[in-house]
C-alpha cells in the first residue's frame, strides 16, 4: 500500500477507524475500510486509469471515497451492524495502549500482513491489555504485540510481522521507563 488516508471518527458514542488507501501502483485500486474495535465493517473499492492517476485528480479520489464512508457511518447506515457490538467493546479513553491496539495496530495489520483478528481474539487480548498496567509503555507495546503474534503466528510470515512491529514502535514515542497506570 503506497498512499492513504487513516481517520478516527466518533459516533454515537463510538470511536471507529476509516483507512482509505491505495492497493498498489500495478493494482489501480482504492480501497476504503470502516474499522470498529478491529473488525470490519464496511470495504468500498474504487478502480481507476493511468489516467486518472495525476496526484491532484487521485487525492480527490482518495479525499472523495474515504469521506462517503465517513458520511455513511453518521447517516446511519451501519447502525444495524454497529448494533451487533456491546458498548463493552467501546475503546477505553484512558487506555493509550487499548487505542493503540483498536485504532492502529489491529486496521496495520489487516492491510499490511492481510491478516484478521477473530472477534474473539480482539475481545481476549484487550482483557489483557489492563493486566499489562504498572509496566512501561514500551513494554506494555511489546507485551501486546506478543499476544498479536500467538493469535496469527500461523497465518503470517513471521519476519514479516517482526518488520511491521519495528515499523509501528518507530512511529510511537515512548517516555523513558515509565510505569502506566492510567491517566496522568
Amino acid at each position: 500500500m503506497n498512499r492513504g488516508i487513516n481517520e478516527n471518527v466518533s459516533y454515537k458514542g463510538r470511536v471507529f477507524h476509516v483507512q482509505t488507501e491505495e492497493r498498489g501502483r500495478d493494482r489501480r485500486a482504492l480501497v476504503c475500510t470502516l474499522f470498529y474495535g478491529g473488525v470490519i465493517l464496511s470495504e468500498e473499492r474504487l478502480a481507476y486509469e493511468d489516467a486518472d492517476a495525476s496526484p491532484g485528480r487521485f487525492q480527490e479520489m482518495l479525499r472523495r471515497l474515504h469521506n462517503k464512508m465517513i458520511e455513511n457511518l453518521v447517516s446511519g447506515l451501519y447502525d444495524d451492524k454497529i448494533k451487533a457490538f456491546p458498548v463493552a467493546e467501546e475503546v477505553s479513553e484512558y487506555d493509550p495502549i487499548e487505542v493503540l491496539f483498536r485504532t492502529h495496530l489491529l486496521p496495520s495489520l489487516s492491510s499490511e500482513l492481510n491478516t484478521d483478528l477473530s472477534e474473539r481474539d480482539v475481545q481476549s487480548i484487550a482483557e489483557r491489555i489492563p493486566l499489562m498496567k504498572g509496566a512501561s509503555e514500551k513494554d506494555r507495546f511489546l507485551l501486546l504485540c506478543a499476544e498479536i503474534y500467538s493469535r496469527v503466528k500461523d497465518r503470517c510470515d513471521s519476519e514479516a510481522f517482526k518488520h511491521l512491529v519495528k515499523r509501528w514502535s518507530s512511529e510511537l514515542r515512548f517516555r523513558p521507563d515509565t510505569p502506566s497506570d492510567g491517566p496522568e
